[in-house]
């Protein structure tokens, strides 16, 4: 028999509805706690799951029977509440990012290892059955050799998506931009597919949300992996709509593409469909993918059978080094080794 969980999911915003939709449909799990400091969405997370609401996150996460914290906040909020946690025993699963520094990701890591709580990190689109089906033909060696990667994150977000947030747009409560929020989980899978990365030299600036946001909404970036293969990198939040997601995979015999949900195969220049994403069910936005739901119950069966989660603190880290990478090399005008946990 599994062992029930009680959980608190803590923040109940937008991304919280995708966690409590997954948590709901599991087994042995049970929402015991539900935390936000705007009354209307806590009331309507407690009516919809029959959980206690709390204003105060320390208060909820400290609720007695608690086992396992759901972090759904605003970055800032993701290392205090996680290291806290941690520190009473909690099983952590955190949104991206991390965190917003490094340091809080590597105290966070250290409160893991410390702790008898394990500690997750949402990147659900390691999920997606297209990333699987691509991670998988790059390991197997039949396209041989990997000889590097191209990303584009070409999305639309208007003043009104910060000015009313209450944290987006600070460097102080967001941490950055385009590349923390919107872009991370695509720089993510630049290191989970390709490898690695030592450096980076990028630019960042703030286009058509200049004087609405202290943080950057476009950046360019060439990053070196350390066998020598290389990615390119664009992220901007200045497009007229949400595009797909765009990752190009060049591979020794062949090249994938991963276009939104879906993996093509590139064969004499033409796109040869290979995976239409199909399998998952997208709770929310489309663009957040469909692998919240896997991942999340993947986190809980890891804590039942007593196995490693493949995402966790040291493996969710290289994507918020290459967010810091990239703002400081353009801050410098120079090359920047990526931080190593």
């Amino acid at each position: 028999m599994k062992n029930l969980h009680r959980t608190a999911v803590i923040g109940c915003g937008g991304i919280s509805r995708v966690h409590i939709a997954a948590l709901k449909n599991m087994d042995g799990v049970r929402i015991e706690a539900v935390c936000d400091i705007r009354p209307e969405r806590l009331q309507a997370a407690a009516e919809e799951t029959g959980a206690a609401p709390y204003a105060d996150w320390h208060e909820a996460i400290r609720r007695e029977g608690i086992d396992t914290v759901h972090i759904c906040l605003p970055h800032y909020l993701h290392a205090p509440v996680a290291i806290e946690a941690l520190s009473l025993g909690k099983n952590v699963l955190t949104e991206k990012p991390m965190a917003i520094m490094t340091a809080d990701a590597r105290a966070m890591i250290a409160a893991a290892e410390q702790s008898a709580g394990r500690l997750g990190v949402v990147f659900q689109n390691r999920y997606n059955p297209a990333v699987q089906q691509a991670r998988s033909l790059i390991m197997s060696g039949e396209m041989g050799a990997f000889l590097g990667m191209k990303a584009q994150v070409a999305w639309n977000r208007t003043p009104p998506y910060y000015t009313e947030s209450g944290w987006r747009g600070s460097k102080t409560t967001e941490g950055a931009g385009v590349l923390i929020n919107q872009s991370i989980h695509t720089l993510d899978l630049l290191s989970y597919l390709g490898g690695p990365i030592e450096k980076v030299r990028a630019s960042a600036f703030t286009g058509l949300l200049e004087g609405v946001i202290e943080v950057e909404d476009n950046a360019m970036a060439v990053a070196v992996y350390e066998g020598g293969q290389r990615a390119v990198i664009h992220a901007t939040n200045n497009n007229v709509t949400d595009a797909p997601v765009e990752v190009d995979i060049y591979m020794e015999k062949g090249a994938l593409k991963l276009f939104g949900p879906k993996l093509y195969a590139v064969r004499d220049e033409n796109l040869c469909l290979i995976n239409g994403g199909d399998g998952l069910t997208t709770v929310g936005k489309s663009y957040w993918g469909t692998g919240h739901a896997a991942q999340i119950s993947d986190f809980y069966a890891c804590l039942d059978e007593g196995r490693p989660f493949p995402i966790d603190g040291r493996s969710g880290f290289p994507a918020l080094a290459l967010v810091r990478a990239i703002l400081d090399s353009s801050d410098k005008g120079d090359w920047v080794q990526l931080e190593k946990v």
